[in-house]
């Protein structure tokens, strides 16, 4: 069977790779940054043959790298600019048009690898059991379909061998300790599952939140949501705390809504909080960076308009199906 492993152990070698790279063009203090990418390699090759206590080992010293490294200060040589050149964007021939065909190209075959492959993964069977992790298959079919992309990109528009490989590294290494920011705080929505948080706010908003009130219920869900997800900076992080604070205890068991739409619609108020706070350092801050604003909150300025859309539709959204729902019942 095909699991995560397999691409665990691919990233794993792509880190390795990136560390070699800059350890090979930087010099002194580059050491930190081959260091930091090196240890993250070793956590996605080796992790789960690791216990607790050495992979907690293994985030502190990716912290004291991180504290070590000075975003641009550390870049290694030649890494400040990635090695993709004009040429090979516009292709031999120049024309506009056709650049944005094989640019845009690549990008469509993404999703719709991705979904053709959940939709056969069930049908995959090799000696009567499944080919495909049935646990993992939207994971690894938007792996497969990224490569996918890229063997579409690579033949559309021809660039050297290595220079797919090089590029990635480099803009990792431009990016710099903010790209292991989502996994990082993903795990805190277990830590505080683990803590009871989700427990002590449910009673706390149980004692504030009028009992039987839909909108007063779905307010508290989708405003808890966008609020904690702004504070922490991943909707990941927020998404136990207040589905089990409110949305599964209230909206799924008192008022009967069935969980899918309310883990989905609390997911999408999460986003908009993502999109407005600088916590969210990967979405907002490295932006600003990558693109040499000079407006720190550039990014975050122009995303306000859309997240309170969202926000607002969404809420809206979920309160029609808590007020049908309750209403409908016996």
């Amino acid at each position: 069977m095909i699991g995560m492993e397999i691409i665990y152990a691919a990233l794993g070698l792509f880190f390795f790779y990136t560390a070699y790279s800059a350890l090979r063009r930087g010099a002194g203090q580059g050491a930190a940054l081959a260091g930091f990418w090196g240890l993250y390699g070793l956590h996605f090759i080796a992790g789960s043959a690791f216990n607790d206590f050495s992979n907690g080992l293994i985030i502190i010293g990716m912290t004291f790298l991180a504290l070590c490294m000075r975003s641009r200060s550390l870049m290694p040589a030649g890494v400040e600019a990635l090695p993709l050149s004009g040429s090979v964007l516009a292709g031999e021939d120049g024309a506009k048009n056709n650049s944005m065909v094989r640019l845009l190209l690549p990008l469509l075959v993404v999703p719709l690898v991705a979904v053709l492959f959940v939709l056969a993964a069930p049908w995959m069977h090799w000696h009567g059991r499944p080919l495909i992790d049935p646990k993992r298959a939207n994971q690894i079919g938007y792996v497969l379909a990224t490569l996918a992309g890229l063997v579409v990109a690579w033949w559309r528009l021809r660039p050297p061998a290595g220079l797919p490989f090089a590029s990635g590294s480099a803009l990792v290494c431009r990016v710099g300790w903010p790209l292991v920011l989502p996994q990082i705080l993903a795990t805190l929505g277990g830590v505080y599952m683990a803590a009871g948080v989700n427990q002590q706010l449910g009673a706390l908003l149980t004692i504030i939140l009028p009992a039987g009130n839909e909108l007063a219920a779905v307010l508290g869900y989708t405003t808890g949501m966008m609020l904690v997800s702004a504070l922490v900076g991943n909707a990941f992080a927020a998404f136990p705390i207040l589905f089990g604070a409110l949305g599964l205890p209230v909206l799924v068991q008192s008022f009967g809504l069935s969980p899918a739409p309310v883990a989905a619609i609390g997911m999408l108020c999460g986003f908009s909080g993502t999109l407005l706070t600088p916590m969210a350092v990967n979405f907002n801050i490295v932006p600003v960076s990558l693109l040499g604003l000079q407006d720190r909150f550039a990014v975050i300025r122009a995303q306000i308009p859309a997240a309170l859309f969202v926000f607002a539709g969404n809420t809206f959204l979920l309160y029609v199906l808590t007020f049908f729902e309750g209403h409908s019942s016996p």
